[in-house]
């Protein structure tokens, strides 16, 4: 173990690969049947504060039969060593390697994740298709995975929706069957929420409530600063908008709301275990948790007693995050982030995200009275049925929230279609047009700091999004790629024969969609809404 430690020293913040982290669990592996590795594509930094990966975590080592172990995306220099043989790819808890477990799972938090897969199932010494029953049972899970179609065959399994009572059910399944085989596939496939490749005809999202029983405590705290270097806790599950974007929305859904005293003992319980500095109420909408007030309220004075700061995240442009924010603001300073995703009126109606601009525009007078300096603004461009008239609104308000004396950070997201939403059959902007509006937002908002993912970032964010399995059988043929750069992807993509520009923009107006066997929202609703506003995106 000391030259192991040793060792450790001579990489990138080497207190990521030690394990021993206060809250960690490690079990005797030799008394306890099942052994499970939950596996993160993120590198540590960005992986460990994972909230859904420390609720997996909980579960699994809560029973007596089972143990779980974690292991993160190695940073550059450990992938290097572990490539080269020097190093190998093992979990925190107790060193071993992946094909020692009975069940691998990796979280994809995004479909952004399946160009690492290769790399990963290199590291882990695990192919990525054709095993034999050798190997432990792979799946997947995460919001990743409404549509697997591009990675079905790197899995035996994936889990689509909630995962806290699906995973006992199939450590259950493991349990009784004893292998790893086809048997055990064939039981699993039963499970809802459960699609087995070869197995399922197709496969229904599953939802649990929230139970108290499913929240960790005690969460693993992490070795070093986390990107999210804070408690998080989430107040709620799913959305009450109807963002016509927003695959999430569908993904979490129903909306479920944690009951008001059952939070509050989460947040005590949790903080007076933990001794975090700071504290988040995650949801996809926070602001519009029911009885947020009453939670803020109620422990504030804790928190500023013991010197906490307070983040609500998911502020959505209305009054009510106004409010939120006003409450929090003796804690600490609030980083002011908004995303209307645009300030025309006829495209708020299109995407179902209603933001009056001169409500919006008094509400940013408002937080500067308050004492606030900066806000942060989200816009996307490129989005169905967008015209120059709709940028020039956009321009314009934009213009108007400088006067108030806020400095503005304006993000501009190139929309991206979206699988399981009424946009999903939508086709996806032209890149020169793109760059275009691009370049004009610079032109008319100099001063204003703008900033914006690179047009083959959303390409990229395209091609995976909307994949299909002649994508599978190329990402399954990948060498192990290690790059950030959307731009390599592609290259890399390209090389192996498929052109990205072409294929983000092939013609999804008629026919079977590839993602149809996942049943995330039902299509014909999707549909009924996207002919709500289809006269508005033709421009009739």
């Amino acid at each position: 173990m000391e030259k192991r430690i040793k060792n450790l020293l001579t990489y990138e913040r080497p207190a990521q690969y030690a394990g021993g982290e206060m809250f960690s669990i490690k079990k005797d592996w030799n008394k306890t049947p099942l052994k499970a590795l939950i596996v993160s594509p993120a590198v540590y930094q960005m992986g460990a504060s994972s909230l859904g990966m420390s609720v997996l975590y909980h579960i699994i080592n809560s029973r007596t039969d089972s143990l779980c172990e974690r292991a993160f995306m190695p940073e550059s220099d450990m992938r290097e060593a572990i490539v080269s043989g020097k190093e190998k790819f093992l979990s925190l808890e107790s060193g071993r390697a992946a094909r020692e477990f009975d069940l691998v799972g990796i979280t994809l938090p995004a479909k952004g994740c399946f160009f690492d897969l290769p790399g990963l199932f290199a590291l882990m010494g695990i192919p990525v298709t054709g095993r034999d029953g050798s190997y432990p049972l792979i799946i997947a899970g995460g919001p990743g995975v409404s549509n697997f179609v591009p990675v079905e065959d790197f899995f035996d399994a994936f889990i689509v929706g909630d995962g806290e009572e699906v995973i006992e059910k199939m450590l259950d399944t493991l349990a009784s069957s004893g292998s790893a085989g086809a048997s055990v596939k064939k039981a699993l496939a039963v499970i809802e929420g459960v699609y087995v490749p070869g197995e399922s005809r197709g496969v229904k999202k599953v939802h649990c409530p929230l139970k108290s029983e499913y929240y960790p405590l005690k969460p693993v705290i992490p070795n070093i600063r986390t990107l999210q270097d804070r408690l998080d806790i989430e107040v709620m599950r799913g959305c009450p908008n109807n963002c016509r974007f927003c695959e999430a929305k569908r993904f979490y859904s129903p909306l479920r709301v944690r009951p008001l005293e059952e939070l509050k003992e989460i947040i005590f319980a949790s903080l007076a275990n933990t001794g975090w500095k700071g504290l988040s109420l995650s949801s996809l909408s926070s602001p519009q948790y029911p009885h947020i007030g009453e939670v803020v309220e109620s422990i504030i004075p804790f928190l500023r007693k013991r010197g906490i700061s307070l983040q609500i995240p998911s502020l959505r442009p209305e009054r009510r995050s106004i409010d939120c924010v006003m409450k929090i603001l003796p804690l600490n300073q609030v980083n002011l982030t908004f995303a209307p995703e645009t300030f025309s009126p006829r495209m708020q109606e299109i995407i179902g995200k209603i933001t009056p601009p001169d409500e919006f525009e008094r509400m940013m007078r408002d937080i500067k009275a308050a004492g606030f300096r900066d806000v942060k603004i989200y816009l996307m461009l490129g989005l169905p049925g967008e015209t120059d008239a709709d940028i020039d609104e956009n321009i314009r308000a934009v213009k108007k929230i400088r006067k108030t004396g806020l400095k503005v950070t304006l993000t501009l997201s190139p929309f991206v279609p979206a699988a399981h939403t009424p946009f999903e059959r939508v086709p996806l902007w032209n890149p020169g047009e793109m760059a275009e509006k691009l370049k004009r937002f610079k032109m008319e908002l100099r001063g204003v700091d703008i900033r914006h993912p690179s047009v083959e970032d959303a390409l990229l964010e395209s091609v995976l999004s909307r994949g299909d399995a002649r994508l599978g059988g190329i990402l399954s043929g990948l060498p192990a790629v290690f790059t950030d750069s959307s731009a390599e992807k592609i290259k890399v993509l390209e090389e192996a024969g498929l052109n990205a520009d072409s294929y983000a923009r092939r013609d999804f107006s008629k026919g079977a969609l590839p993602w149809e066997k996942i049943d995330i929202a039902p299509r014909k609703e999707l549909e009924e809404d996207y002919n709500q506003v289809k006269h508005l995106i033709e421009g009739r």
